[in-house]
């Protein structure tokens, strides 16, 4: 079989080899490796090739299903370190390792928008000062501030209604 020509890739017993390779819990740079293509070309074949797409898919998420029924296994026979896993990751709203609230997580949401605007004020003001492009640096920071009212707003409101 030639390397790297992808019709070869699309027969039933090259597809079964794909997706047995994935299901075994290769990358796709190993795969890519295996076949004798590059890690980019596998990429270009999975978007062009359905066939390759969904084997390795398949392959991917036979792993998936095998992990997570030895996992819950394990939780019911009682392993404790099983049983926290599966409940991070299953019944997110009541395990999880957050100890705000609902209303602070919004807050710190807001809090983070606000800081992530003032960078951008302050990259716009630094691009002005250097003379880059000052007509639009101060439209940058003229929408930005509007952007930072908004902001603000929208989180006295919330704290008003609560």
């Amino acid at each position: 079989m030639a390397k790297g020509q992808y019709k070869k890739w699309l027969e039933n017993d090259n597809l079964i080899l794909l997706q047995g390779w994935k299901r075994n819990g290769l990358t796709d740079e190993q795969i890519a490796k295996n076949i004798g293509i590059s890690a980019r070309t596998l990429e270009r074949w999975k978007k062009q090739y359905s066939q390759i797409c969904r084997a390795l898919k398949v392959g991917c998420e036979q792993a998936n299903f095998a992990v997570e029924g030895k996992l819950l296994q394990k939780a019911m026979s009682g392993n404790t370190t099983a049983m926290i896993f599966w409940l991070k990751n299953n019944w997110r709203d009541k395990y999880n390792d957050s100890e705000l609230s609902p209303e602070e997580r919004k807050l710190a949401v807001a809090r983070m928008e606000k800081l992530k605007a003032d960078t951008r004020i302050s990259n716009a003001r630094a691009k002005a000062l250097e003379g880059n492009s000052e007509a639009g640096a101060l439209k940058e920071s003229t929408t930005i501030i509007d952007d930072i009212g908004a902001i603000e707003h929208a989180e006295n409101k919330d704290v008003k209604d609560d």
